[in-house]
Formats: structure tokens, sequence, C-alpha cells
């Protein structure tokens, strides 16, 4: 049995299709399907659900002749003719198949799945006919529902794009500027344009417009006049009487297009001159009207000029070119749904038709240009080298650069779960380096109390009292302060009233004396808390070999290997000797020594700069073995501080006295060298400039330097 369909269906679900512009068609189409067969069928699902059609102009052979396709796209397709009744006969909408569900067109001539009951022959093809009817006024009605529907804040879609495009008029104004193109006078003409658009804008001042804002339309001689959507200009002269386009008033103009962006003219006329050139060209004749079918000149006949038209608008005039927007939107949907139609398209083609001629990103992304404008400011302050680069070199670069910003943040994330963790905060790092320390003490003076149950007794002056007999002695003034030997040590006052003490005792919790830790032995355990050599020691012990370390030598040597990659790129734009290229090559095609490939049969080797012992990673010599004396090499400088990370010399001599000890690389030097070892590294280094005494294979290598004479080090002990 056919039931009739009715359109009078309960209220369903918010739309599927007004979350994303354009609409999606599809969706729009599942909807309004949804709502025609929900009083008949209210639990059928129209997405999974599918059409089984006989084509009856072959012949039954089988099954041959049967074809079974989506519901979705079946409506789509007969909306705009590409599947017709007149050459195929309904069978049946069927549900989702059990097994594999078939490709669209699949031939199924051995599974017969059930028909949907009661939606019989005649109540599918009236469904259809429904559908075919009601689908382009439902589409054009999201179109513009699309704008009005409000936001999680309250806001109107409509209300928001315009902000957004307030932002972005502005923002791409600045980078014009930026770039030579404009000046911020016109930054000033363009935000006081702006004012009355903006949601903020005073109740009173709203419809006030300083300057005169124009909508752009042309017309050819009594045709009718095509609107360029979404173009606006405005000049700095308040006027109330149209424009005198022929003559030559100076004033600040701007012009905006949404494909061309902003645009800055001396006067009207100017601007006028410009659009009457443009406009002779047909791409940009295709711009005006619907967008669709105007521009299409015959070639035999000349292109017909134009007169462009310039009319005034007040207030909020952003919210006005939506609207008119939409509605060319609107027109331009009915065409593309009159040329579907003709040429009877499938549903794929007609929903990339929809796309491209709606062209939402022109018109409704307000970002698109800025992105360009972006990468047009970036080139234009990008060094010389970048400039020579071809496109693969970079991609390339950028490949790197990326790799080197992700362990960037690979390192950051990685510390932040680490000491996020309260075992492992960082605070507690020195407060374990204590107690370790206090233990070691303890244990090595065999005494078994604990430092809480040691009681510390400490005298120390407080002044000095003055005896009123002349020639008598001075006494000082003393206090005694009762501590357990940890409170002492984590507190850095008891520790400056330890070291300063007349007297100090120690007793055990059952106030036996302990001879052994008297003053002596507590001040050289300050002395030690307070080497940061020794707490250095201590988080190398314990943080190199932990989880936490391995991860961030991981993503160290992925941001080096990145850098150097980057620099790799950089030095092949410049004049930087082939051999030297060569040489890097070779070493970051193969980090390690072995399997490392030789240059003219000699082996590339890579050499540490070391400084009492210290071996600094980010400072390296790269040349063949055996000839680091000689030279030529490379340096290799990651982080420095002029941004090279690649330098060529000739000799070791051109590298010790034109760089070495130079006063800025030598500050470099320092700053790969953790602080608790600067000042003896920086004594050091002044001892090898003075004594001219940098001597590769001593400096430049991964063995120990020799032992320099503590005297230098600390001359004033």
């Amino acid at each position: 049995m056919n039931l009739p369909l009715t359109t009078s269906a309960p209220p369903l679900p918010a739309s599927l299709a007004s979350d994303t512009y354009p609409p999606d068609f599809s969706k729009t189409t599942q909807e309004l399907a949804r709502d025609l067969l929900h009083p008949l069928k209210p639990e059928l699902d129209v997405g999974t659900t599918w059409l089984t059609y006989r084509d009856s102009e072959v012949e039954f052979d089988h099954g041959s002749n049967i074809h079974r396709v989506p519901l979705i796209p079946g409506l789509i397709e007969y909306f705009t003719g590409h599947l017709q009744w007149i050459d195929n006969d309904v069978v049946a909408l069927h549900p989702p198949l059990d097994a594999r569900s078939p490709t669209p067109d699949t031939q199924q001539p051995d599974i017969e799945p059930p028909a949907i009951k009661p939606l019989g022959r005649a109540a599918t093809v009236a469904f259809f006919t429904q559908v075919s009817e009601q689908l382009e006024q439902r589409y054009t009605a999201k179109l513009a529902d699309y704008w009005s529907t409000a936001t999680l804040n309250g806001e109107t879609r409509s209300s928001r794009f315009v902000a957004e495009q307030i932002e972005c008029l502005t923002s791409e104004c600045a980078v014009l500027i930026a770039l030579g193109k404009m000046t911020t006078g016109h930054y000033s003409l363009l935000s006081a344009a702006l004012g009355p658009c903006a949601t903020n804008a005073t109740a009173g001042l709203a419809d006030l417009q300083p300057h005169s804002v124009y909508s752009l339309s042309a017309q050819d001689g009594d045709g009718p006049s095509l609107s360029l959507y979404g173009a606006f200009a405005i000049a700095r002269r308040l006027r109330d009487a149209p424009v005198q386009l022929d003559l030559e008033e100076l004033e600040d103009v701007l012009l905006f297009t949404p494909h061309d962006g902003l645009e800055a003219f001396a006067s009207f006329k100017q601007l006028n001159d410009a659009l009457v050139q443009r406009v002779t060209e047909p791409k940009y004749r295709g711009r005006l009207g619907d967008g669709v079918s105007t521009g299409q000149a015959s070639p035999t006949e000349p292109t017909p000029i134009l007169q462009w038209q310039y009319t005034l608008m007040d207030g909020n005039f952003l919210s006005l070119l939506l609207a008119r927007q939409v509605v060319a939107q609107q027109s331009v949907f009915a065409q593309a749904v009159q040329l579907a139609r003709s040429q009877q398209m499938d549903a794929v083609c007609f929903k990339q038709s929809i796309a491209s001629l709606l062209k939402p990103r022109i018109y409704f992304d307000n970002h698109w240009r800025l992105d360009g404008f972006d990468s047009d400011l970036v080139q234009n302050q990008m060094p010389d080298w970048w400039k020579t680069m071809t496109l693969t070199q970079r991609q390339a670069w950028h490949r790197e650069a990326q790799r080197f910003g992700e362990q960037v943040v690979n390192m950051r994330k990685a510390s932040k779960e680490h000491f996020g963790q309260a075992e492992n905060d960082s605070r507690t790092y020195p407060t374990r380096f204590i107690d370790q320390q206090l233990a070691q003490l303890l244990n090595r003076l065999s005494i078994a109390a604990t430092a809480q149950q040691i009681n510390i007794s400490l005298t120390y002056r407080t002044g000095t009292e003055v005896l009123e007999i002349p020639g008598a002695p001075v006494l000082p003034e003393t206090e005694t302060e009762n501590v357990s030997l940890r409170q002492l040590v984590h507190t850095q006052a008891l520790r400056t009233k330890a070291k300063d003490a007349v007297l100090l005792r120690a007793v055990d919790a059952e106030g036996v004396p302990l001879a052994h830790l008297d003053k002596q032995a507590v001040t050289e355990l300050i002395a030690t808390l307070e080497d940061p050599r020794y707490l250095s020691d201590y988080l190398d012990l314990h943080l190199k070999t932990s989880v936490y370390a391995q991860q961030l030598k991981r993503s160290e040597k992925a941001m080096l290997q990145a850098q150097m990659k980057m620099a790799l790129l950089e030095i092949e734009q410049q004049a930087f000797a082939p051999a030297g290229r060569e040489w890097i090559k070779a070493v970051l095609d193969s980090p390690a020594p072995q399997g490392r490939r030789t240059m003219a049969g000699e082996s590339i080797e890579v050499r540490f700069f070391s400084v009492n012992q210290f071996k600094m990673t980010n400072v390296m010599l790269i040349a063949p073995a055996g000839k680091f004396e000689k030279g030529p090499l490379v340096l290799c400088t990651l982080d420095a501080s002029d941004g090279v990370v690649f330098r060529w010399f000739n000799s070791m001599y051109h590298l010790t006295t034109s760089f070495l000890e130079e006063a800025p690389f030598q500050q470099y030097l320092i700053q790969q060298i953790p602080v608790s070892r600067r000042l003896e590294t920086l004594h050091a280094m002044q001892y090898e400039k003075e004594a001219k005494h940098w001597r590769p294979p001593e400096v430049f290598t991964q063995l120990t330097l020799l032992p320099i004479p503590s005297r230098l080090l600390r001359p004033w002990g």
C-alpha cells in the first residue's frame, strides 16, 4: 500500500546544514528529505537509505539493469536532471545491507534487500518530486539564514563577520604601511570610516560618517547596473553631492575590493581612471554582477566601455554590503541550478560548481589576503640568501625550521611534565642535595643519630658592652640559640650565624656531646653546600641519567641537526668554500664517524671545543683528519650572537688571531658554560690569550687539557 506524503512535519532537531558557509548541499538535501519522510517513517535514517531503480531502456537480463545508489546523491541527481524517471523506473528504497555496502551504481543481481514499507513506487516518485521542487528554495533560504544565526555569545554571525572584517582591514592597512604602499594618514582615514560599523559604536554616532563612503557599480549605456559586490571606496572629503569625476580634486581615497584588497589613490579621478582601465579585461568584468554570465564578450565585437557609478552609503556600510553579497550569492546559486539542469550534472560536479561559483574564500574569508600579505612582508625582510634559493631549497629549509621548532616545543613540554610532578619539583633538588651532603658527613664521622635528632648550640656575637671604667676590656654581647642540625643547614640565616659563631656545640637526643661534630666540620659542610660546583655535580648525576634527560638529549640532537641543515642551505647561496660545504654534508649525512664517507680519500672529523675539561657541543671544528693544525677548516658556532653557524678559515692561525681572541666570541663561549664554572673558565681563557696558547688539538679536542696552575686561576689567593 502506498501512502501519500505530507509536508506538515512536527519540529525536528536543528539543521544539519548551518554550520559552514556555504551550507553543505548534501546536508541540506538530507534535512529536507528527513522533514518530508518523518510523518510517514519517523525512524528512517535517510543518510543510510539506498535507492534501487531499473534502467527501463535496457532489457532485463538477470538483474543487470538494476542499480543501487545512496538516497541523498540520488535526490541531488534527480534535482539536476541527471536521474530521470523517463529513462528509469523506481523499484524501492532499501536500508543498508548487512554485508559490505555496494558502491554507487554497483549491480546487485543476487541480493534483494527488503524494501522500506510503506514507501512503494508511487510514494517514492512523489517524494522525489517534492524534494526537487523545494530544494532550491530551501538552500536559498539557508544562504541567508546562516548569517542571521546567533552564536554562543548571543551575537549573529553577520555582526561577528563585520567585527572580524574591521580587524582584518585595519591589519591589512598596517601591513601596507610597513611595505611602504600606504601612510598613517590612510590608516586614520580607514579607522574613522569604519567607526560606525563597530558593534560598540555609540548609539548617537553610529550613523555619523566622518568621510564619504561609496558602493561601486558599472553600467553599459542603458543596460542594467552591475555591482562590484563587497567593494567600497572611502574619500577623505565629506560630500552630499555626486562625485565630479572630470575634476582632479586631490585627497586621500581608499578602494577595497574582495579580490584585490585595499588600494590607495591620490584622487577620485585617479581611482575612476584605474577602474575604467581594469574593466576592459574580461577577467575583471567577470567580477561584476552575478559573476556567472557577465564578462562574456563576443570575439568579433569590441568590449563595451562601462561607466562606473558611485553611490553614497551611511552608517554601518559593511553590514549593508554583506546583505547585498548574500542576495548576490542567492542569485548566483539560482544560475548555478540552471546551469546544472542544462548540463544534467551529477551530484559531485554540482556540489563542486556551487563552491566554485559562490567563491566563499574570496567573499567571506577575511584572512586570506592577510595570509598573502604576511608572506610578502616576510619575503621583504628575508636576507639575500633566501631570495636566491630555489623553491625546492626553500621547502627543505622550511621543513628543517619546522623540525627545529617542534623539538623546542617537545623540550618545553617534557620539562613541564617532568617538573610538574610533586616529586620532581625543581625546588626539591636543592633540598635533596643538602640532605645527601648531611648524610655523608654523619656517616664519615660515624654518628648514628639523624640530623633531626642532633641539637646544635650556637653562641654568636650580637654587639659589644663598654664598661664605664677607663682602660677596662670591651666585653662582647653574645646570644645562644639551639636548633637541630637539619634546620641549621637548610636555613640560610642560621648557616651565616654558624660560620660566625663564637662557640658551636653538638649533642644528641640524650644530651651526649658529639666531639667530632665541631665548628670546623659544620663550616666545611656549609662551604660545600654553598659551592655551586657540588650542586652542579649532584644535578648532573641525578638528572643526566633520568628518562627526562634522555628525552632532552634526543630533542637537542634533532634540534642541532636541524639548525645545521638550515645553515648548510644558507651557505649554499653564499660565497662559501665548496670543500667546506662537502665536509659539512658528510658530517650531517653520518653524524657518527663509522660509515661517514671520505672526501678525496680523506676522512672527515669533528672536534668539539673544550676549556678546562668542559666540552662545548655547540662549538666544533670540521676538517679532514690530520689537517686541523694546517687547515683549511670549518668552525661551527651554533647559537652565536651574530647568527652565523659555519665559518671558513684557511688555517688555525687565522682562526686564532681573527676570531678566537675577539671579545664577542669569548663572551659567546662563556655563555656555553654552566654558571658555576664560568669564573675559572674566564681566567683560563684570559691566560690562554695572553700566553698565545691556543693550540690544537689541546683546545679543539675531546681529550682533557693540561691542568692550569691554580695560582693562575686564583691569583688573589
